[in-house]
């Protein structure tokens, strides 16, 4: 049996390698536009930050590793066309042109998502080309080349304040770069957090004194052969300002690559992406699809969503790669969205629904949220933490979970993370007895006690 992988990355990879495990005589072999092997696009920041030394250390496996384990590689190669009544894919080498035929008889794609461009004048030199200084970053390449126009005093904009704008600030800034921050929404994060745990977060990261422009638009990149400044646009009142930029980061989120399902038959869902069922298979027979090209739905809502996070790429990547190869996997029903990051000195954590995204599947919360500290209050060293719980009306069962701090946040989401899986109540939480030492934990933490408030409300109603 041929099973074929378009993708290399962490869906991709982890595909074939359960693919590899679960039929060993199986002719597995990954297609990938890259010239290198799987590896952490999630370090990117941490590479240009220097905290990871090089880029090359991003690489997880490389080809020794696939070769030892007999799964083929061919990077380097773009797959332009799927004809599956024929089982049979198009490939042309991005090195020399050559086209080639490969046939398969399992087809698993994982073509992840490419970053999206709002439309800003002047950021493109000539159609497809972005102006030198300007940059959208998603591959190990790009972040060489961002890292390559970076120097001490230089200045940049990032365009796009969620998870990924907020890490690569960070990063610049610890490179000696003069950073702001352009934000099309009323607070920064808003993707991941509610309204007020986002002006939390904000409180933190203003110590860092990044100048932070909340409810603008970028409108162009100025300069005629280079970036030299970005105009923007405050979005109540129209009046538009000048800032220097030698760098320009566009991070305005990404959308999946599905031109390859599409023209194999695979239905797209509401999201836009390809639409998979617990088993990861899309709508033609034979064809599994996973990661960040996908759609799956939101546990708690039912709603699609469209699959985002490198966690939930690679658990469809074991499902996807396991079926195709024969053998017997299931996601869970739904995906949770559990979220962390740390930036500028703030750490926050989410898993589930905003308030927004669960207003909008027509509920209406009950909302816990409580101040602490990590730490008992009698003893030096404790850092401030904000835990926000949002529960079902009808009930109590927890829905979603917001955490905000300096330290130790990501463990405490993943107790709610735990929670919400197997669909507890807040006053069943509340009662979670909780590890305790004078100088790691407080006696009652944070976590517990803002279900505690969630539930004092809902017995007041």
């Amino acid at each position: 049996m041929r099973i074929v992988v378009i993708g290399g990355m962490a869906a991709g990879a982890t595909a074939a390698q359960f693919s590899r495990k679960t039929d060993r005589k199986a002719e597995v072999t990954i297609i990938g536009k890259e010239p290198h092997p799987i590896y952490s696009k999630c370090g990117l920041p941490y590479s240009l930050s220097g905290r990871i030394p090089t880029f090359e250390r991003l690489v997880e496996f490389d080809e020794t590793w696939f070769r030892q384990f007999h799964i083929g590689l061919q990077l380097g190669t773009e797959v332009t066309s799927v004809d599956h009544s024929a089982r049979t894919l198009t490939t042309c080498d991005l090195r020399g042109g050559r086209e080639g035929t490969v046939q398969y008889d399992r087809l698993i794609i994982a073509t992840g998502a490419s970053p999206w461009m709002p439309p800003i004048e002047g950021a493109y030199s000539e159609p497809g080309v972005l102006k030198e200084g300007v940059h959208l970053i998603r591959t190990l390449g790009d972040g060489k080349r961002l890292s390559g126009n970076t120097w001490r005093d230089s200045r940049a904009v990032i365009v796009g304040g969620g998870l990924i704008g907020m890490e690569f600030a960070e990063a610049l800034t610890i490179r000696g770069v003069h950073v702001g921050i352009v934000e099309m929404q009323s607070e920064l994060l808003l993707a991941s957090l509610d309204e007020d745990m986002a002006r939390a977060a904000r409180q933190i990261i203003d110590r860092s004194r990044t100048p932070v422009f909340t409810g603008h638009v970028a409108r162009a990149v100025n300069g005629d052969q280079r970036a030299e400044s970005v105009t923007i646009e405050e979005a109540a009142t129209g009046k538009r300002t000048e800032l220097p930029a030698d760098i320009v980061l566009i991070s305005t989120g990404t959308r999946g690559n599905t031109d390859l399902a599409v023209k194999a038959g695979c239905a797209l869902g509401v999201t836009g992406q390809i639409k998979v069922n617990s088993r990861c298979e899309t709508s033609v027979p034979g064809i599994w699809a996973a990661g960040d090209c996908t759609e799956y739905v939101d546990l708690v809502t039912g709603a699609p969503v469209a699959v985002g996070m490198g966690t939930v790429a690679a658990r469809q990547g074991r499902t996807a790669g396991t079926n195709a190869a024969g053998g017997r996997s299931e996601l869970p029903p739904g995906v949770l969205g559990t979220r962390v990051t740390e930036a500028f000195g703030m750490h926050l954590a989410g898993v589930g629904p905003t308030e927004a995204q669960l207003r909008k599947a027509g509920i209406e919360p009950v909302i816990g949220r409580f101040v602490g500290s990590t730490l008992p209050d009698y003893i030096p060293g404790g850092h401030e933490i904000t835990v926000k719980v949002l529960a079902h009306p009808e009930g109590g069962r927890l829905l979603g979970a917001q955490i905000v701090g300096t330290s130790r946040v990501h463990q405490r989401i993943n107790s709610f993370a735990v929670a919400i899986l197997a669909g507890m109540t807040v006053e069943q939480f509340s009662k979670l007895e909780t590890a305790y030492a004078p100088p790691i934990a407080p006696t009652l933490d944070v976590i517990t006690l803002a279900c505690d408030v969630a539930l004092m409300k809902m017995r007041r109603r």
